[in-house]
């Protein structure tokens, strides 16, 4: 807990410090030239300080950095006697302080490094794996909330210095959180919440079988799948029909019953659980957006009696959903039923079946967003939405809703989908142009929306309290865990910004003439039937995706390499796919690979 005395150093953020990403000169300007000779000047004396600091008692941590001066690190004092240790922990915060105000360049931040240095944290879910063990998510805390949100039997304090928890760990009356997009993963959605108000707690977390490996971001598909059955011994599906769409395939039903939309619809609860939230405002992107849809509907359902509690989904399941923010509603309907059925068949004229595929392909790819496992990409695609008519139950229920839609995310993400669902919902829709344009204006809208709930649910947040509260040591017990500038600054991932996937833009460069060759009497298969995919249909059957992930057209869409780099974007011949197939296990030969996996 905080304690009064000496004003506390300042926050010790979990994450990465401030990372320039690029060079910037300063201009011919005395005034900035002098601070920079300073800055240098106040480099070399900490430097000299930190070695005295350091010479015997316990270690410093560090709490403040300043990106390209060199090592501009400062050090927490080890007790009232370390004057050295004071002082170079005030230098630090004033080279800290003097960046971020942009007196030594404009900051830049580095969003893929958010969470780095945050401890893993995992949320369980009601499923369990083979062995039993419970499935769980990766889930990180952007806010810890401060007095105003907490439950009734958390005691408060105020202190000299402000208020002051006396159980950190304890519950919150209503808390956000937060899911991502589709090739996304937790790091990219902070900044729809970076103006939330520091007493309201809100996480982000990432969905179930959206790594291509399990790490402190993702989790792999192959635990979720090694308790699901698909073929004649299935147990009944727990999933509403109305969740997948048709062209019946056993592997497609059992990866979107675990992996799909409202497969992930109650995850909103699980992370709100973990997080210490009596109640959650669901905050969705794309896919996630289509998961709060599901977890709102199963709820407004129970509430309205259209529905009846089950042994693993109780009436009175806490937390409970009070509001939804949606964003970026994906295709829906008619239009994605055509999609999945033009894929299926894709997947069948080229690999025998979507089993024979998912086993054979390791993941999908999408420049400046990232790469999914196939099996995830199949879960989602073969995932539908709540019609319009069930999504009225929601407001009928009353929970609220607002809904947003961006110009520069279609056609992915249909601004009119957008619309059908906000009126549905009789929810305020709001629509952007640009990524610029959603940045500026999302996340106060966002705010004032969670701010409204809170008035309902009795929550009184004040104005001008501080955005972090620290103790002593400079650890934050309340408020936000990040600055807000690096909080939006995430902006940058899943916008499809080249830079902030870099392995991708090398995989588009090491393309090879031929690569987009589609197999022999693949597309006499397919335009057979009604086609509706467009220029990439053929995408996952090409020598080039298979190794990379990658869609050649997405390569030259998103400027990476030039049509004249890859001047055989045509779906090529028989001659090319057998000349660039050397290195790829035979169609044929696929089956006998799925003896191998593990799910």
């Amino acid at each position: 807990a905080a304690t009064t005395g000496p004003t506390p150093s300042p926050p010790m953020y979990e994450h990465t410090p401030l990372i320039r990403r690029g060079p910037q000169l300063i201009g011919n300007n005395d005034e900035r030239w002098l601070k920079v000779c300073a800055c240098i000047a106040t480099v070399v004396i900490g430097t000299v300080i930190l070695a005295a600091s350091k010479s015997d008692g316990p270690g410093s941590a560090v709490v403040g950095g300043v990106p390209g001066l060199g090592s501009a690190r400062g050090w927490a004092a080890r007790g009232e006697d370390d004057t050295l240790g004071r002082f170079a922990s005030r230098i630090a915060a004033e080279l800290t302080d003097a960046y971020r105000r942009g007196e030594l360049g404009e900051p830049r931040y580095d969003p893929s490094s958010l969470f780095s240095r945050a401890p893993a944290r995992r949320a369980p879910v009601d499923e369990v794996d083979g062995s039993g063990a419970p499935l769980t998510l990766p889930w990180q805390p952007v806010s810890l909330g401060g007095p105003a949100a907490a439950s009734r039997d958390v005691r408060w304090s105020a202190g000299a210095s402000g208020p002051v928890i006396d159980d950190i760990a304890s519950r919150k009356a209503l808390g956000v959180v937060a899911g991502h997009g589709l090739h996304c993963d937790l790091r990219s959605t902070p900044w729809l919440l970076s103006n939330l108000h520091p007493d309201v707690p809100a996480a982000v977390f990432g969905s179930r079988g959206g790594g291509v490996v399990d790490d402190s971001l993702h989790s792999s598909p192959a635990r979720w799948m090694e308790t699901a059955t698909p073929g004649p011994d299935a147990t009944a599906s727990t999933r509403d029909a109305e969740s997948r769409l048709g062209g019946e395939d056993a592997l497609a039903d059992a990866l979107s019953d675990r992996l799909g939309f409202q497969a992930q619809g109650r995850d909103f609860a699980h992370v709100g659980r973990v997080a210490g939230y009596d109640a959650v405002i669901a905050v969705g992107e794309s896919m996630s957006t289509a998961a709060a849809l599901w977890g709102a509907l199963e709820q407004a359902e129970r509430d309205l009696g259209l529905s009846h509690p089950t042994a693993d989904d109780p009436a009175n399941a806490k937390p409970r959903i009070k509001g939804l923010v949606l964003t970026l509603v994906p295709s829906m309907g008619t239009e994605r039923e055509e999609y999945w059925n033009e894929m299926m068949r894709m997947l069948r004229a080229s690999y025998g079946s979507v089993d024979n595929a998912t086993t054979t392909l390791s993941k999908d790819c999408s420049i400046g967003y990232g790469c999914i496992p196939f099996a995830k990409f199949v879960a989602a695609k073969h995932s539908n939405l709540p019609t319009p008519t069930r999504l009225a139950r929601i407001a009928q229920a009353g929970i609220p809703a607002v809904v947003f839609g961006n110009r520069a995310d279609e056609p992915a993400h249909p601004v009119e989908n957008g619309r059908v669902v906000a009126q549905a919902l009789g929810a305020t829709f709001h629509e952007a142009s640009t990524h610029e344009e959603a940045l500026a204006e999302w996340p106060r809208v966002i705010a004032d929306f969670v701010n409204g709930i809170a008035r309902d649910e009795g929550i009184v947040l004040a104005p001008g309290a501080a955005d972090s509260t620290t103790s002593a040591r400079g650890e934050i017990v309340a408020g936000m865990v990040a600055p807000r500038d690096w909080l939006r600054a995430s902006r940058q991932l899943c916008s499809g910004d080249p830079t902030t996937t870099p392995e991708l833009v090398d995989a588009c460069e090491s393309y090879r003439s031929g690569e987009s060759a589609v197999p022999p009497g693949v597309e006499a298969a397919v335009e057979a039937q009604e086609a509706s995919l467009g220029k990439d249909k053929y995408a996952a059957t090409t020598p080039f995706y298979r190794r990379t992930g990658l869609d050649v057209s997405d390569c030259v869409t998103s400027g990476v390499v030039t049509r004249e780099e890859v001047s055989d974007l045509t779906s090529g011949s028989p001659d090319q796919w057998a000349a660039t197939s050397e290195a790829i296990e035979d169609v044929e030969r696929v089956v006998d690979l799925q003896a191998e996996r593990t799910w």
